[in-house]
């Protein structure tokens, strides 16, 4: 298995001595997509940075159509279709981060909701980043090459960074 935490302060050292802003990178990819609504940055083994992504699902059903899309991009209409387009976004976000330990190795786009109820969400709505890791182990694991069931359809993308 492998080892995930959670970044809970802005800045987080990677083994190697370098720190990540966790915020900027959550914020750069709500930005580049406005179907998504959660993003948690983890880290793999204080090594690689990980984007666990939930999508606004409602938009789905109903697309945003005064929101223009990223050039290239469209409105999905499921998961399948927000994670290609996420992934060339996400491709070209990495191109642009300063600096490079920054850039994002992998993410998984999970087709569920973050609830209070579940304890991934505060009453403000706030993400609780190591309920999410906790909760989502088994999809992080998968990610990086194991065999665990999962019951939520989630869509993996990797990068070569």
């Amino acid at each position: 298995m492998n080892k995930f935490a959670a970044l809970n302060n802005n800045l987080v050292k990677l083994s190697n001595g370098q720190e990540v802003d966790r915020v900027t990178l959550e914020k750069e990819i709500k930005r580049i997509c406005h179907y998504v609504q959660n993003v948690v940055i983890a880290l793999k083994d204080e090594k690689q940075v990980v984007a666990l992504i939930f999508p606004n699902k409602r938009l789905f059903s109903n697309p945003d159509y005064e929101k223009s899309p990223e050039e290239g991009c469209f409105c999905p209409r499921n998961l399948k279709e927000i994670g290609k387009c996420l992934s060339g976004c996400m491709h070209t976000l990495n191109l642009t981060v300063k600096p490079g330990f920054s850039k994002i190795h992998s993410a998984i786009i999970i087709n569920s909701e973050l609830s209070i109820e579940e304890g991934t969400l505060t009453p403000a709505f706030d993400v609780i980043d190591e309920q999410v890791i906790i909760k989502y182990n088994e999809h992080l694991n998968n990610l990086f090459g194991d065999k665990l069931l999962v019951k939520e359809e989630v869509f993996n993308i990797k990068f070569n960074t």
